[in-house]
């Protein structure tokens, strides 16, 4: 029955749905590449943080009792 319809229409119609697949293709991609660079940049903040975690954690290790106490002093309420 294809037959009916004439060869410029067949032609149109063609062209359209490669067109709508092309757009859907690169409408996937880039939302492919956006959620890997979102990725990214959640591993580098998650490293980034560890970091400064573990230098916050150097820098207690380094000081003594007393300094620590010191520290602490003003946010925890003093002992009755």
């Amino acid at each position: 029955m294809t037959w009916l319809i004439p060869a410029w229409l067949k032609r149109a119609v063609a062209g359209l749905v490669a067109g709508v697949v092309l757009l859907w293709g690169a409408w996937v991609m880039g939302r492919r590449e956006g959620t890997q660079a979102n990725k990214a940049k959640a591993a580098a903040k998650a490293a980034d943080d560890l970091a400064t975690a573990k230098g916050v954690q150097d820098d207690v290790q380094k000081l003594g009792d007393d300094d620590v106490r010191k520290s602490l002093a003003r946010w925890m309420r003093p002992s009755k």
